[in-house]
C-alpha cells in the first residue's frame, strides 16, 4: 500500500513538450466526487500561493558542473523525456504518486562543422538518442566547459538550454543533487535573460522542483517552485493549456497528498485539459488516473482505487502493449489493491 507517495520526477525543458491522450472515464467521476466532497470547477481550483523565499538562499553561479546547450535559429527542436515510464526504483509496494512524464526540448545546432561546444553536444544528443546517459552527460560535460568560457556566460540562453540536457542525464542516473545544480544554474540565466516570468523560467522551475523532490530533506521545497511555474503558465497561456494540465498534476502531488479534497479537484481538472486536448488514449491520461488510484489507495479506499487503475491498465495495454513495463506495473499495483481488499472484506465477516 502506498503510505508514502513521492513525486515522480518532471521533466527537465528549456521547454516542456507533453502530449496526452486518454480513454474516458464517465463511471468513475460520481464515487470519487462523492467522496472528495468538492465540486469540480469549471476551470481550476484556486490556490493559495505557498512560501518561496527558502527556495532561493542558493547562489550557483559559482558552479563549474555545469552544461548549455544550442538554441541557433537555423537549428531544429528537439524533445526527449527525462523518464521513459514510471519509477523503476519503487516496485515494492511502497508506490509512487505519478508525475506527469516531463519532456524537454531544446534546439539542436543546424550543423557541426568541427568539433567545438556544439560538436560535443552533438556527441550528446546521439549518446542519449541510444540510451547511453554516462557518454552523453560526458558529451555535455564538454560542451559546457567550453561554453562556460564565453563573456556572456550569464544570459547565454544556448548555455541554459544545454545545462537542462545536462539536467537531465544526471536525473536519468537518479543524481538528483547534480541534475539540481546544473537547472537552478539554467533557472538563473533564463530569468537574468528572459524576465522572471517568461515559459522558459516556468519550465526550468519544473526541473528545479522535480530534483528537489527527490531528494528528501528538500521535498518540502518542491511545491512552491511548481505553483510559481502554474502561475506563469496560467498568465501565459490560460487556462486549458495542456502545459497548465501538466502543472495542476504537480501541485496535487507535491502540495496535497494529505489532502484528497483538495488534490482530486486539481486532478480532475488536469485529466479534462489532457483529454479534450489530445483525446482519450494517451499514456498521460493513465498517468493521471494511477496517480487518482494511489493517492486513494493511500487514504484507505481501494473501493475508488480499483475502478481507477483498471481504467489506467485499458489505456497502457492498448498504447503500450500487455508486456511493456509502464503496463506490467500498473497490473502489479492493481492486484496489490484487490488483494488489499479482499484482505479487509474477510477481517470485516470475520468480525
Amino acid at each position: 500500500m502506498a503510505d508514502v507517495p513521492t513525486i515522480v520526477r518532471s521533466w527537465t525543458a528549456s521547454f516542456f513538450c507533453l502530449t496526452v491522450l486518454g480513454t474516458g472515464l464517465n463511471w468513475y467521476f460520481t464515487p470519487l466526487m462523492s467522496f472528495a466532497a468538492v465540486p469540480l470547477q469549471e476551470n481550476h481550483p484556486v490556490l493559495s500561493p505557498p512560501a518561496l523565499d527558502s527556495v532561493w538562499t542558493i547562489d550557483m553561479k559559482g558552479d563549474k558542473l555545469i552544461a548549455y546547450s544550442s538554441m541557433s535559429p537555423r537549428g531544429k527542436d528537439a524533445c526527449f523525456s527525462i523518464e521513459d515510464g514510471l519509477s523503476p526504483r519503487r516496485f515494492d509496494g511502497k508506490r509512487d504518486l505519478l508525475l506527469p512524464l516531463t519532456t524537454v526540448c531544446v534546439g539542436l545546432p543546424a550543423a557541426v562543422d568541427e568539433i567545438g561546444w556544439s560538436g560535443y553536444e552533438a556527441q550528446g544528443d546521439h549518446a542519449r538518442s541510444v540510451g547511453n546517459w554516462p557518454e552523453a552527460e560526458t558529451a555535455y560535460g564538454e560542451a559546457v566547459g567550453l561554453l562556460d568560457r564565453i563573456a556572456d556566460k550569464e544570459i547565454n540562453q544556448d548555455l541554459a538550454a544545454l545545462l537542462n540536457k545536462l539536467g537531465a542525464m544526471r536525473f536519468k542516473q537518479n543524481d538528483f543533487t547534480g541534475a539540481e545544480t546544473v537547472f537552478r544554474r539554467a533557472l538563473t540565466i533564463y530569468t537574468s535573460a528572459r524576465g522572471a516570468d517568461d515559459l522558459h523560467v516556468a519550465d526550468t522551475l519544473d526541473l528545479v522542483a522535480s530534483a528537489l523532490f527527490e531528494q528528501p530533506h528538500d521535498r518540502a521545497l518542491a511545491g512552491p517552485l511548481f505553483y510559481r511555474a502554474w502561475a506563469i503558465r496560467d498568465g501565459t497561456l490560460g487556462p486549458n493549456h495542456p502545459a497548465i494540465a501538466d502543472s495542476l498534476h504537480h501541485l496535487a502531488v507535491s502540495l496535497y497528498p494529505d489532502n484528497v479534497s483538495l488534490a482530486i479537484p486539481l486532478f480532475l481538472r488536469s485529466k479534462e485539459i489532457r483529454e479534450k486536448a489530445f483525446g482519450h488514449d494517451h499514456p498521460l491520461v493513465a498517468n493521471s488516473l494511477n496517480a487518482m488510484a494511489r493517492l486513494y489507495e493511500r487514504h484507505k479506499r481501494p473501493d475508488l482505487a480499483i475502478p481507477l487503475y483498471q481504467a489506467a491498465l485499458t489505456i497502457q495495454e492498448r498504447v503500450f502493449g500487455p508486456n511493456a513495463s509502464e503496463t506490467l506495473q500498473t497490473r502489479s499495483s492493481l492486484g496489490m489493491v484487490h488483494g488489499w481488499k479482499d484482505h479487509l472484506h474477510e477481517n470485516v465477516n470475520s468480525q
